[in-house]
């Protein structure tokens, strides 16, 4: 399992952007939403505008998802349906700026995106964090790779078998 739960980790690190599925007046919406990723316990921390329906949604209904995954390669038909791929059921909380700043969030919001500085001038965005709820995940490394994702750092992975 070892092997499965480093590839979880490196997808968190690599990944620059997550699909975001929220609950928009009780209909499903999605985004893409950028993020940067913390342990201990794992957190994803979106920096969001005010003026994007997924802010309103969230705020009224923290209940989320996310998904991120590894892009396709080139020249291989099959790689679409066998992308490494991490889904979480997630809870957002809304943070102040200064909570940012003290968990270092907004820091590592401007090492990962250089377009940073220019958005953190922006009195709409705010920073939200995504916490994963217990036993409502699951990951697919490719064919016959699947595993339920547990564990507050992602590190309980069960591996799910056919029939």
């Amino acid at each position: 399992m070892t092997h499965a739960v480093d590839a979880v980790r490196a997808l968190l690190e690599r990944a620059a952007v997550a699909s975001l599925a929220t609950l928009d007046g009780g209909d499903p919406a999605l985004s893409l939403v950028p993020f940067v990723s913390a342990r201990d316990p794992v957190r994803l921390h979106l920096f969001v505008s005010e003026l994007s329906p997924h802010t309103a949604a969230l705020r009224a209904d923290p209940r989320c998802a996310v998904m991120l995954h590894d892009p396709p390669i080139d020249g291989d038909p099959r790689s679409n349906h066998a992308l490494t791929r991490l889904m979480l059921q997630c809870t957002a909380r809304f943070l102040t700026r200064d909570e940012a700043k003290r968990e270092g969030i907004e820091d590592a919001y401007r090492a990962k995106y250089p377009i940073a500085d220019t958005l953190l001038g922006l009195g709409d965005f705010h920073f939200v964090t995504l916490t994963p709820v217990a036993d409502r995940g699951s990951f697919v490394q490719g064919f016959g790779r699947a595993f339920h994702v547990r564990g507050a750092n992602l590190d309980e992975l069960h591996h799910v078998k056919g029939r």
